[in-house]
């Protein structure tokens, strides 16, 4: 199964993605739901094109996406910061401000965050519910 790198960036009116191993597969939307899909229709378009292309991902591909750190909580809005800042042992209203983007994280700080990210999914991994 291939690796492939999603780019994810947003302005204050729109998310764009492209793809960094697939020249020209771009696509924009309105919020990550949308841009995923639209980034979605121009691989599989990319594919009818491109026989090389259609070829590498024959066996199936898996999407990884890199996304800004204020960008984290839109994608998973689930998250609850308080929860996450003490996992991470980090400023709830520091990291706050993060989200926000009223303060950019250092590249230790979202390493933090990410360490803390990466601990509650572990945990989520770890469960397996049961059938009574």
């Amino acid at each position: 199964m291939k690796q492939l790198t999603v780019v994810i960036e947003r302005n204050k009116d729109a998310f764009f993605a492209y793809l960094k191993e697939v020249d020209g597969c771009v696509a924009g939307g309105k919020n990550y739901q949308e841009v995923k899909l639209n980034l979605d229709k121009m691989l599989q378009i990319a594919q009818k094109e491109d026989k090389d292309l259609k070829k590498s991902l024959s066996k199936g591909y898996k999407l990884n996406f890199e996304v800004d750190l204020e960008s984290v909580f839109d994608l998973i809005p689930e998250v609850n910061i308080s929860q996450l800042a003490k996992t991470g042992n980090l400023n709830p209203g520091l990291l706050r401000q993060y989200v926000s983007g009223t303060k950019k994280a250092s590249e230790a700080q979202t390493e933090k965050v990410m360490k803390a990210i990466k601990d509650v999914s572990l945990k989520l991994n770890s469960i397996m519910l049961t059938v009574n």
